[in-house]
């Protein structure tokens, strides 16, 4: 075996370890004295946690929401009791191994939500997260397709999820802002819904495996009336 060929296994042996490690935690970081549950930091919160410093911010590479569906009223209002889904819109800048993120629900006044189940039509086992445009099998992320960890994803506010990919032959090619992945949800009371970022432990951050950050457009604020 060439050391070319074995440099490159190490690599891509690398890059696996580090995503998988990023979706390993069961619980969003949080700061020190903040044990509570909603403690945790978003993207925007700092730029190192512990001894690990992150990349720079790749403002070629953005990841946005967007609501669609009978529950969205319009780009920021959501209809109480009908189903709504969160549309997470991904734009790249260039080839990309493998990435890790994670995202919060949370609302200062809606208690609980719903997450239908659509068995088979997702990419987790209750089918309400859903991956499009090729990340809805092993099309991008050819090593098991898109890794999701639902940390505390239980309808219970906050709820969050870890999300994350490896493409091992293939790559996340550069690309304009697409929708890739939906969260449905439907909301039972009025209030306010925020979608945000959040770490996950141990290797938890917004990255790809080149170090590079993907921007972030949020926190976003939807009202939810009846």
């Amino acid at each position: 075996m060439s050391k070319r060929v074995l440099l490159g296994i190490l690599s891509s042996l690398v890059v696996v370890a580090i995503a998988f490690m990023a979706l390993a935690g069961d619980q969003p970081q949080t700061p020190p004295k903040s044990p509570a549950k909603g403690a945790e930091k978003s993207i925007g919160a700092t730029e190192s946690m512990g001894k690990a410093t992150l990349g720079p911010i790749d403002k070629g590479s953005e990841i946005s929401v967007k609501i669609s569906g009978p529950g969205a009223v319009d780009a920021s209002t959501i209809k109480v009791g009908e189903k709504v889904s969160i549309d997470l819109y991904f734009s790249n800048s260039k080839p990309r191994k493998a990435f890790t993120t994670g995202f919060k629900l949370s609302s200062p006044d809606i208690k609980t939500l719903e997450h239908p189940a659509d068995p088979g039509m997702g990419v987790n086992e209750t089918g309400d997260i859903k991956g499009h445009n090729g990340w809805n099998d092993n099309s991008v992320w050819d090593l098991k397709g898109l890794l999701v960890n639902k940390g505390d994803w239980d309808g219970t506010l906050p709820d969050y999820v870890g999300i994350g990919g490896v493409a091992v032959k293939q790559r996340f090619q550069p690309q304009a802002s697409t929708k890739q992945v939906s969260f449905d949800l439907v909301v039972p009371e009025a209030g306010t819904l925020v979608v945000d970022s959040v770490f996950f432990p141990p290797g938890g951050y917004w990255k790809f495996s080149d170090n590079d950050r993907p921007a972030w457009g949020g926190p976003y604020t939807f009202k939810v009336v009846k």
